[in-house]
């Protein structure tokens, strides 16, 4: 491939430069078409041997790789034989250079031999790969020589360029001594310069140009033409007239910005708002007229209070280059800049000009690009190039105690105006010619005069090498805050970020360009902190400002923030469909309902973007969903609708940890805990509520509709989420008593209720007993007595129909029929109660006492249908077991009291347990009572009576009869025979008189009877301690179930309950039937203030229980330096102690005379 000629900036030099493109295998890899196993390489061939073109080489190389951007180079420098490398200094590569190459899209750049550093660095990549499993897409670039490659590599990487179809070429590792001219085998691209010089460091000034001209890989316009850059940002020195101001200097515009005079003090200037990299200026003339600019400077800072510098032509005279301007009115004259340079402030500066100066302009170049040089050991060309980086303005990261080159200029850095010249000098005398001493040693001290380029890292020391990247970025006055916190978030180091970096910030004078740089590039940063779970950055950009959440999360950002995290391996997900499927879940782990997600009243249009209305809460489910525990809680805090938001949180990490295997033991245990967690805050906030606001309002905040959390109140979510202290809580309870129970007051009773208590009430009256109608049948408490009294009756008649020879007369009649047709009253309840949609038939299912109701409505019908077929001993059966269910759903009446309630919580908490001990029972049951049977009865041939008598023996001696007759052999010869021939025609079999039997009913006993049985009581005695520990909180819960049951039921009691149920069946095909339902009827202003006076109270206990912390914390420090003091005053004392002893012992010794 022929690049052909290219021009720069000054005009004067032309270089023509050939780029060949291939990619080729080592020997060993598996053939694949993954990128990460093919290394890709460019062979450049300099004709003439003049200075290389690098920016056309970029290009080239990024039109056919196709690479992306990096986020950051990292260029390493060093020894390029094989050296010994300290373990201490393998892990800067292996955990420092490459990790973070990875988790900051970096690009490392070395010599691409595969020898000494270089080496090294493949290695690391390849263990990286190995024990990560990811990596795969470091770009690791060599820049070799080609002429030092061996020949038969040449050979096959030439042979691969002559292809058409470019086959991958597989080359044989290196051999020995060889080594030094062959290729890493771990880097994916490679470089090749072939200039005709045989000697090693030839490509080095290729390397440092390339280094340079790779920050401008994506250049683009810069934001003039396309009003980017606001009218604001463009100042001039003067404007002829307002037709031809500033802000017409926009290329391609339909005028032109001219000044009032044509002379050489006018200038054009933009503010970029944020460091760039400019690589090139375009230029038009006047549209309009014969005016154009034919030659200008350019000028550039960084900062405001910086000087002006000007565009010069990188050579060691630093020329002011003055750039050709334009030959008429329309064409675009392209200027390229020798070097890419950093800058927020751009000047044009007009010298020449045909008539008058008048110019249109656009400014191309792309984001700063940071480039940092790491060096381990090396030799003379390190010291060349690392000297030659800190020149030009690239840190250099020096790995002390790596080796020659790196350990000298450590040591001169270090000790830098203390040691002598020959010090340095005896130093280098190891390492370098005697002849190239003296050169070396000139480097070395001008590089040490950059003291902010050149940093020092010890590998042994506790400092990771990511934060000595980023601190020698930072003192390298790499200006662009938005990518120094862009890297120090990358490697999660908010540490950086918080108290070098938005500390600096303070001391800036130049405050709002920071402020637009940073909201710039912290919009990605915010994105990527929230799929990564960075908690810590994530606030620290909200708390400090940088990010404003109400501008920032739109539908679209949703979708993309779901996509990216919760369905990333998904792929039947994608944009369109996420919000669907983010409903779904939702609606499976809480039961609530949603038209959709999020609700059309969350989103408010503004232009293109549909921002969300309360985004915290937005990115509260999406934290929870996520499970970022930490970042949900943040939410939470900075939300509205605590207590409802903690409610929801509650029930999903319920359904989670409900969903989780035995395998997941220690994920449930955790969502367990953070269960926990949202409970005792739902509580802790209501309790907060209750104590610093009216009496009215904790009411109104319990009760009000929710319209986000699918239209429930508080009282409903703490009832899916199973948190009965919430429902314990005394503000509940008082509003059960004072407005629910007894009155109803203040309640959304519709329209339809009401009309429905009026049409069906007067027949109550005429039909009931005058007391029962007296009662107010509106409040759950009127209600649940008149069912309770027509439920005893209920009971009263079913007794007598069954006790009496009713059911012995062929057709039902009388109290019978009667008795029909009041239980098929309370099947119709049932089937009310049980819905018509799915959701409401999961909720049905969910309370245990309607699988009661099931049971024993079921045989009630089944019971009916065989007596009216005539079945009537069958019926008789199934009725029996009908009314015993009727009379065990009383226990449900008796939970209305606070004494019988939790006694009836312990009955069904036991049941569990008896389940489970049946089981174990059973096992022990059957095994006994095989043992025995064939024992005591060998000829058995009833097969069918066996089995009965396998378990019919063994249950009734656990209390009791122990059938010793039949065990012992000792039963009635008459009732029995041992003929086998008249056992086999039917004849009851005597059991064998046999000592077995009592053998085995001993152990059998034993294990059943003391064993098992004391195990059962244990069991029930937990469940009673367990139940009785919280006794007053299971009472409450059940009785706001009662309450909240028998608000819903029709205030007619069966059989009367029939009308209320034509009635509403009625409505309900007609349309217009509303059901009641729990909830506070508030005014919007209410409703508001209600809202407000709930998160004014949530922040508040917020802040108090940070205060708490705080202190606790303050606390438990102080009382570790009293104890650290104490200790030390101990173990002074001691000390003081023991000498004194010493002292004592030896003036009362023998040899001193004392007595």
């Amino acid at each position: 491939m022929d690049a052909g000629p290219s021009q720069t900036g000054s005009g004067h030099a032309v270089q023509t430069q050939i780029f060949k493109f291939g990619k080729f295998t080592y020997g060993g890899e598996k053939r694949s078409n993954d990128e990460h196993k093919t290394h890709k390489f460019v062979k450049v061939i300099n004709k003439d041997g003049d200075k290389l073109d690098v920016k056309k080489l970029v290009q080239a190389i990024k039109t056919k790789w196709d690479l992306k951007r990096p986020n950051l180079v990292i260029s390493v420098t060093g020894g390029a034989w094989d050296f010994p490398m300290n373990r201490h200094v393998r892990e800067v590569f292996r955990k420092g250079i490459v990790e973070a190459a990875d988790s900051t899209n970096a690009v490392i750049i070395t010599g691409g031999t595969n020898v000494g550093v270089m080496k090294y660095t493949g290695t690391a990549v390849k263990d990286y790969k190995m024990a990560t499993g990811k990596g795969k897409k470091i770009v690791t670039l060599g820049i070799a020589t080609w002429d030092k490659l061996r020949d038969d590599i040449k050979k096959g990487l030439n042979g691969a360029i002559s292809s058409n179809t470019q086959p991958e070429l597989t080359i044989q590792p290196p051999k020995g001594e060889e080594e030094n001219g062959t290729l890493e085998p771990n880097h994916s691209h490679f470089i090749l310069v072939e200039h005709g010089k045989m000697e090693w460091g030839a490509d080095v000034p290729v390397r440092a140009e390339f280094e340079k001209q790779i920050k401008a890989m994506h250049e683009q316009p810069l934001g003039l033409q396309d009003k980017k850059v606001q009218d604001s940002q463009i100042n001039c020195s003067s404007t002829k007239h307002a037709t031809c101001n500033h802000s017409k200097a926009r290329l391609n515009n339909d005028s032109a910005w001219t000044p009032d005079s044509s002379d050489k003090n006018q200038w054009i200037e933009v503010d970029l708002g944020v460091t760039k990299l400019v690589s090139e200026v375009v230029t038009q003339g006047n549209p309009n007229e014969d005016k154009w600019v034919t030659k200008y400077t350019v000028q550039y800072k960084v900062e405001k209070r910086d000087e002006w510098k000007f565009v010069t032509d990188d050579t060691e005279q630093n020329k002011i280059l003055k750039f050709p301007g334009n030959s008429n009115r329309n064409s675009k004259q392209r200027n390229i800049f020798p070097v890419p340079i950093r800058a927020s402030f751009v000047r044009l500066v007009p010298t020449e000009w045909r008539t008058n100066i008048s110019m249109r302009f656009e400014l191309r170049g792309s984001d700063d690009l940071p480039v940092v040089c790491i060096l381990v050991e090396g030799g003379p060309n390190s010291i060349q190039q690392s000297c030659e980086a800190v020149e030009k303005g690239t840190p250099v990261v020096v790995v002390a105690n790596s080796g020659r080159a790196s350990d000298v200029l450590a040591y001169a850095f270090q000790e830098a105006g203390e040691k002598s010249d020959d010090d340095i000098e005896n130093r280098l005398k190891t390492i370098i010619k005697e002849d190239e001493i003296a050169e070396s040693k000139k480097l070395i001290k001008k590089a040490v005069h950059h003291s902010n380029m050149l940093n020092i890292y010890d590998a042994k020391s506790n400092i990771e090498i990511d934060h000595m990247i980023l601190q020698a970025l930072m003192k390298a006055n790499i200006t662009n805050i938005g990518l120094q916190v862009t890297l120090a978030q990358t490697w999660n180091r908010i540490d950086i970020v918080k108290d070098e970096i938005f500390r600096s910030l303070g001391e800036t004078t130049d405050w709002e360009r920071y402020n637009r740089e940073i909201k710039e590039t912290i919009s990605g940063n915010f994105h990527q902190a929230l799929i990564k779970n960075q908690e810590g950055f994530v606030k620290l950009y909200l708390d400090n400002g940088v990010v404003i959440l109400e501008n920032f999360i739109t539908l679209d950002e949703l979708k993309k923030l779901y996509v990216e995290t919760k369905f990333k391996e998904d792929e039947r997900v994608n944009e369109q469909n996420v919000l669907e499927k983010v409903r779904r879940e939702i609606e499976d782990l809480t039961t609530l309902h949603f038209e959709r997600y999020p609700l059309s009243s969350n989103v408010k249009d503004v232009g293109l973007h549909n921002y969300l209305q309360d985004p915290y809460r937005h990115l509260f489910i999406f934290a929870i969903l996520n499970d970022f525990e930490e970042m949900a809680e943040y939410f939470w805090e900075e939300g509205q609708e605590h207590i409802a938001s903690a409610l929801v949180a509650s029930k999903i990490y319920r359904s989670q940890a409900h969903m989780m295997t035995a395998t997941y033991k220690e994920k449930r245990e955790r969502f367990k805990k953070i269960e926990k967690k949202y409970d005792d805050l739902a509580y802790e906030v209501l309790d907060a509520c209750e104590s610093q606001s009216e009496k009215s309002d904790s009411p109104n905040i319990v009760l009000r509709n929710l319209p986000n959390w699918g239209r429930k109140t508080c009282l409903d979510l703490a009832e899916i989420s199973g948190n009965r202290n919430f429902i314990a809580h005394s503000a509940v309870q008082t509003l059960l008593d004072e407005e629910i129970w007894s009155t109803r007051d203040g309640l959304n009773d519709t329209k339809a209720e009401k009309k429905e208590e009026c049409c069906c009430i007067p027949y109550g009256r005429f039909i009931i007993f005058y007391i029962w109608s007296c009662l107010d049948v509106r409040t759950p408490k009127g209600r649940f007595c008149h069912n309770a009294a027509f439920y005893i009756m209920f009971l009263a008649l079913f007794t007598y129909v069954m006790i009496s020879d009713q059911l012995s007369n062929r057709w039902p009649a009388g109290w019978e029929c009667f008795l029909i047709v009041w239980g098929i009253t309370f099947v119709t309840e049932e089937i009310r109660q049980m819905g018509i949609t799915i959701k409401e038939m999961k909720e049905y299912i969910l309370n245990q006492w309607n699988w009661i109701d099931i049971y024993m409505l079921t045989s009630f019908v089944l019971g009916v249908i065989l007596r009216l077929v005539n079945h009537r001993h069958e019926a008789r059966i199934i009725l029996a077991f009908s009314i015993f269910g009727f009379y065990f759903r009383l226990f449900h009446k008796l939970t209305f009291s606070k004494y019988t309630g939790p006694k009836v919580l312990m009955i069904g908490q036991m049941l569990i347990d008896l389940a489970v001990f049946m089981v174990i029972l059973l096992i022990v049951l059957t095994g006994y009572g095989v043992a025995v049977q064939s024992v005591l009865y060998p000829h058995v041939t009833d097969h069918w009576n066996v089995f009965k008598e396998i378990l019919y023996r063994p249950y009734f001696q656990i209390y009791g009869e122990l059938f010793l007759e039949d065990i012992q052999g000792t039963a009635d010869d008459c009732a029995c025979s041992k003929n086998e021939t008249a056992i086999s025609l039917g004849a009851t079999p005597c059991p064998q008189n046999t000592g077995w039997g009592i053998v085995f009913l001993a152990l059998y006993m034993v294990f059943s009877n003391v064993l098992l049985l004391n195990l059962l009581i244990a069991m029930f005695s937990h469940t009673f301690d367990k139940v009785e520990e919280e006794n007053d909180v299971h009472w409450k819960f059940l009785r706001y179930s009662l309450t909240k049951e028998y608000f819903n039921r029709p205030f007619l009691a069966p059989p009367l309950i029939i009308l209320v149920h034509i009635y509403r069946l009625t409505r309900f095909c007609l349309g217009n039937w509303t059901p009641a339902v729990m909830v506070r009827k508030l005014s919007e202003e209410d409703d508001a203030r209600t809202i407000k006076m709930e998160q004014r109270c949530g922040y508040e206990h917020i802040l108090s229980k940070r205060r708490k912390q705080r202190q606790d914390a303050s606390l438990r420090s102080r009382l570790e330096e009293l104890d650290c003091s104490l200790r030390s005053r101990f173990h002074e004392l001691d000390k003081n102690l023991k000498k004194l002893k010493t002292q004592i012992s030896s003036n009362i010794s023998p040899g001193n005379g004392t007595s």
